[in-house]
């Protein structure tokens, strides 16, 4: 007796390939599109932040010397850049303190530097829980798409 196969396999299963055998590649094609589409973002996060972090580094080099208010005002913004797209990923992390009174006239409103190389600490090692976490997360969801049977 000869049982009918009620799954209409339409064209992307034609050819020598068995049916059982396509319907597992084109199961793991997707899951692995899903994978690389959440991994890119994270991706880029991850590089778009780590790369203000060595931009911000440099301009605090030039930050340092005498008379560098332009330099510490870039590095400010720097700063801020980097706080605020964490905020947009939804990490609060607070900005190093700002100079006061006591810092002079030319560090008033600019970060105080001693803190700064503490400041990018911070910030690398969240961002790499953040994007562990993340991983975490597509591993997850890798495993609830590929739904393994016990």
């Amino acid at each position: 007796m000869i049982q009918e196969n009620p799954v209409n396999w339409g064209q992307g299963f034609s050819g020598s390939e068995h049916p059982e055998t396509a319907a597992i590649r084109v199961q793991k094609e997707y899951v692995d599109m899903m994978i690389a589409l959440k991994r890119e973002n994270m991706d880029r996060v991850y590089a778009y932040l780590t790369s203000l972090i060595e931009r911000a580094k440099e301009e605090m080099q030039h930050a340092r010397g005498a008379n560098n208010e332009h330099r510490r005002s870039a590095l400010k913004q720097q700063i801020d850049e980097i706080v605020a797209y964490l905020k947009g990923q939804a990490i609060d992390i607070a900005a190093p303190p700002i100079y006061g009174d006591e810092g002079g006239a030319s560090f008033r409103g600019s970060y105080v530097l001693e803190e700064i190389p503490g400041f990018f600490g911070q910030v690398k090692c969240v961002l790499d829980q953040w994007y562990d976490s993340h991983l975490i997360a597509v591993y997850d969801e890798m495993v609830i798409l590929v739904n393994p049977k016990k």
